[in-house]
């Protein structure tokens, strides 16, 4: 196989790395026989952390290496990903514009809309999903008459060039593997878009091959996911002439905790939260983290895990969510207010 020289792609350096491993004690004599650690990266540092400043670095490097002066994007008005961009092309000087579709506000501004408002980011709103990128391509050309130079990043920065953060990521386990003197034997994550599970697995090719990557499911169409991951990857491979050999069976991808669906609160998933604040003093958001946390347990608790595996845990950030679900958490835990 192809070496692949990650100092060789553009990247805007802007996030806090590496970001800490740590040792969820309390967690692993909770579950007893396995040893569960967690990796930050909801300590990014660049707007409240998260993982996807690591995909917005590289497309932030490839919007500056092709002179770009307006970054436009696409997202929910929940959307991580959105405050994220937005927040890293203001640290860079660059314009940024969002499309924003419709979710159910609970009567509310979401934190990440009312931190986009702060910097004043120019918001288009639309009504659905399907909208958004024909949007943003309207939005592209009008700024392309005007003389400026605009660089469109896609839902989720989910693509060739950005999921390289999360082989970037990958590499960066493998490092503080050998600084740790332990070996991970698997890698759980909440997934959805499918840039972060993608990036793992080629990291995973390329890095770290005996880990196991297992995407939980949020409340995505499974198929769309897989499909997504194997595109993404395998536009990768013909961009660097390189061939990473995924076997479908490396790109495991588990439904059995979507609940209710896509952003819909369970009293599994608040008792879960719950748990790890409990346990571990660390908070999980209700959307991604929770549901990829209550995958952990359930496996655990079924032997998936041969005794004594170190699992690692992705905590992607996204916190502010506990905020914008504050009425549904509140009542879900039968508290009087």
């Amino acid at each position: 196989m192809k070496q692949f020289d990650l100092n060789k792609i553009p990247r805007a350096k802007i996030c806090s790395l590496p970001t800490p491993i740590q040792y969820m004690k309390r967690l692993s004599d909770h579950l007893k026989g396995v040893n569960i650690y967690v990796k930050r990266d909801d300590l990014t540092g660049i707007a409240l952390g998260g993982n996807k400043n690591r995909k917005v670095e590289y497309l932030l490097g490839d919007a500056l290496k092709k002179n770009a002066d307006t970054i436009i994007t696409e997202g929910t008005l929940t959307s991580n990903h959105c405050l994220q961009a937005a927040a890293g092309a203001a640290k860079l000087g660059l314009n940024c514009e969002l499309v924003l579709s419709e979710v159910h506000l609970e009567k509310k501004i979401p934190m990440n809309l009312l931190l986009e408002m702060l910097m004043e980011i120019k918001i288009h709103r639309v009504k659905t999903s399907s909208e958004r990128k024909a949007k943003m391509n309207e939005i592209a050309a009008k700024l392309k008459a005007e003389g400026k130079t605009p660089y469109i990043i896609p839902s989720g920065g989910s693509d060739k060039i950005g999921f390289i953060g999360y082989i970037n990521f990958i590499q960066e386990i493998a490092s503080q593997s050998k600084d740790m003197d332990i070996t991970f034997d698997y890698f759980i994550h909440g997934t959805g878009s499918a840039g972060t599970q993608a990036g793992s697995i080629a990291g995973k090719k390329l890095f770290y091959p005996d880990i196991e990557v297992i995407g939980i499911n949020a409340g995505y169409s499974r198929k769309k996911i897989i499909d997504a991951i194997k595109t993404i990857i395998k536009d990768f491979e013909i961009e660097n002439s390189i061939e990473l050999n995924v076997d479908d069976t490396e790109i495991i991808v588990l439904d059995d905790y979507i609940g209710d669906g896509y952003e819909v609160l369970s009293k599994e998933l608040i008792e879960t939260v719950k748990l790890i604040a409990n346990l571990e003093g660390i908070f999980l958001d209700p959307v991604y983290n929770g549901k990829a946390m209550i995958g952990l347990i359930d496996l655990a608790e079924k032997d998936y895990f041969p005794r004594d595996s170190n699992v690692l845990f992705l905590h992607s950030g996204g916190n502010q969510a506990i905020y914008h679900y504050i009425d549904k958490i509140i009542e879900k835990m039968k508290y009087d207010t």
